[in-house]
Parts: structure tokens; sequence; C-alpha cells
């Protein structure tokens, strides 16, 4: 329809991103939008020319639809932390669209901290949490009291969890840091035996790591935990790379 207005988080669901990135290209002029009072709305024809004029964005927002839905583990290394909830908050909203049941890991991030970064992007947390949609375990805590298994078994437990209520998959998402584990011979070991865990679950997992922790002094400690995933993904400011790990 000529003229039709669309909202943000039309644009945003068909665009496969955030209200909030829409926000900020709007206010860039990166994408042209009419204010109706205190809302943005965006005429379809021009986000149709935009959409032919930049090709090579469309690829940019796309990545969920490189990850397989089915038993995979994937290693994402985000920017900074609004990138690393940006990408967790695409992923979760992806595996609600193929109607999974989700799981968030927390190792250095705090739940409750989690539940608002995620609402505030879109997601409805505490209505998925009370349908048991959503569950957010401290993993930090489950490997303080029961070293490298505990972690383990929150992801085994709530794969059996999800299976039990019906849904074909777990779409999980962990956030550890390189010294989550203490000693890094033990983040190995820890995300090893992930890796063959979750390959004998109905499990798609994501080990989301900041970049910020990565330095030539440990590049190839960034090496070793690419080799323990299927996959690896550079994500930041709504670029990405992703990669094929040939050895996996």
């Amino acid at each position: 329809m000529k003229n039709e207005l669309l909202t943000v988080e039309e644009v945003a669901d068909f665009l496969r991103t955030t209200p909030n990135t829409i926000y900020r290209w709007l206010r860039s002029g990166k994408l042209p939008g009419v204010k109706l009072g205190k809302e943005w709305r965006i005429r379809k024809e021009v986000l149709d020319s935009k959409l032919v004029e930049s090709r090579p964005n469309l690829k940019r927002q796309s990545l969920m639809d490189e990850i397989e839905p089915k038993n995979n583990h994937m290693m994402a290394i985000a920017s900074n932390e609004a990138d690393l909830y940006n990408l967790e908050a695409e992923f979760f909203k992806k595996g609600l669209a193929l109607n999974h049941r989700l799981f968030k890991g927390c190792w250095w991030q705090n739940t409750d901290d989690v539940r608002q970064e995620l609402a505030t992007r879109g997601l409805p947390v505490e209505e998925l949490e009370r349908k048991n949609l959503l569950t957010i375990v401290d993993l930090a805590k489950k490997y303080k009291s029961m070293g490298v298994q505990g972690p383990i078994k929150a992801w085994t437990d709530e794969a059996n969890i999800t299976n039990e209520l019906g849904y074909n998959f777990l779409w999980g998402s962990g956030s550890p840091g390189l010294g989550s584990c203490g000693d890094f011979s033990n983040l190995i070991h820890f995300e090893s035996l992930l890796d063959d865990t979750l390959a004998k679950l109905n499990v798609v997992g994501i080990c989301p790591y900041l970049y910020k922790d990565s330095t030539k002094d440990n590049l190839n400690e960034f090496i070793e935990l690419m080799n323990c995933h299927q996959n690896v993904v550079f994500y930041s400011n709504d670029s990405f790379v992703y990669l094929k790990n040939s050895l996996s």
C-alpha cells in the first residue's frame, strides 16, 4: 500500500534487529522517518528503497539465519556489553519464533540485570519466566558449588525439562569470561565438556565472550576456545562475521 506507515517494532522485526537499533538509525538520519507526536513512523516505500540501495546491509541483519535450528554450539565475540545483550536478545527472539524454550546462563552477568537488559530489548521476560518458557540460572554459583559439573548439570537439566515439556529444542546462551573458571585450563575443560554434552542433547547453545577480554597476550587462548565450538561469530554494532569451524 502506497504511503503505508510502519512502526519501529514492525521495522525491527522485518530487519531482524532491535527497536533500539531502529531508534538510533532514525535519530542519526540513517533511516528516514516521520514523528507523529512522540512516536516514530517509517514509510514502507522509504524502507523498500533503502533496502535496494543498501543490499550489503541485508546480510548484516541475517545472523540468526546462519544459525541452524538443530544441535549447535557456537562461540560469539561481542565488542562490548551492549552488543552482547543485543546478540542474546536477537538469539532468543529467533528461538521463540521457532517455538523453542529458552535458557540463559549467567557467569559475570547479574541475573536481575539480565532480566532488565533483555526486557528493554523487547523480550517479555516476566511472562516467559511465568510460563516456564525462559529460565535464568547463575552458572558462576553452580561452578562455585560443584566445579565444572555444576554448569554442565544446569544445561543438561534444562534440556531434559525442555524435552519433558514437549519442546523440540532448548535455545540457550551462557556468558563466560576468560576468568570464569579460575585457571584457563579449567575453562577449556568446561567448554570441551559442554561441547560434548550439547552434542547429545536437543540444544542450540551460544557462548558470548566480550572482546575487551581479548589482548595479544591471550590470543592463543581465544583460538583454543574457538576450537571447542562448532561455529564462531564476531559481532559488533549490528555487523557480524560468521565462521564455521572445520575442525569440529
